[in-house]
């Protein structure tokens, strides 16, 4: 029996790998597709920070031209025709507008004292004062400027008897404002908004008709 165990051959042994040489392949491999995907997260972040400041920029920052225009019309002492003892057509009444300055920004327009013209034809028939004001961020300003009107400026008086003879005045307004931009105290811009606006002047009815701007 000693014979028999001493002559029998031991199991080879076996080589077993070392765990972590084993596995070292694919850990290497994980902590590579971690760093990728920190690295596609860290890119997403920045484009997605890019868009929005790109859009906040876009809607927000953006300057804009405030917009303005008349609303309203109130006409007041109107006397036309042979007035006193002249025999040259004429007229003269008080006219009273409210002025509507339309500022879509997301920040504050102010702007300067200025003067703008209502005309008949081609002459300047009255003189518009606008003061100096503020439209807020997102509002809009209204301004009530009263305004003398009269023919006296007006050299040729040929045209202004058929007008007064039909009953109907064509008149225009022009109003060029200018201010300054202010977006959130981070971009600041001047502005010069514009006005031209028409009308007709129903001398019997004592109204304004036909009122449009642009």
């Amino acid at each position: 029996m000693k014979e028999d165990l001493q002559a029998r051959p031991l199991a080879p042994v076996q080589d077993y790998t070392r765990s972590d040489m084993e596995f070292g392949k694919p850990k290497q491999k994980r902590e590579d597709q971690k760093s990728s995907k920190c690295l596609v997260y860290v890119l997403a972040a920045l484009v997605l920070h890019g868009a929005v400041f790109l859009i906040f920029a876009t809607v927000v920052l953006r300057p804009r031209t405030p917009e303005v225009e008349i609303g309203s019309v109130t006409v007041k002492n109107l006397k036309y025709g042979n007035i006193g003892n002249s025999s040259a057509p004429s007229f003269n009444f008080t006219m009273v507008t409210q002025i509507k300055i339309e500022n879509s920004n997301f920040g504050d327009f102010r702007f300067e004292n200025t003067t703008g013209s209502v005309s008949c034809g081609s002459a300047a028939v009255g003189v518009m004062k606008i003061p100096t004001g503020r439209a807020q961020a997102r509002e809009t300003e209204r301004l009530n400027v009263t305004v003398s009107v009269s023919s006296l400026k007006i050299p040729n008086t040929t045209n202004l008897s058929s007008n007064i003879s039909s009953g109907l005045l064509a008149l225009n307004s022009h109003v060029k404002l200018s201010g300054k931009l202010n977006i959130l105290n981070i971009m600041k811009r001047r502005r010069h908004p514009e006005m031209n606006c028409f009308m007709t002047l129903n001398l019997t009815g004592h109204t304004i008709q036909g009122l449009t701007c642009d």
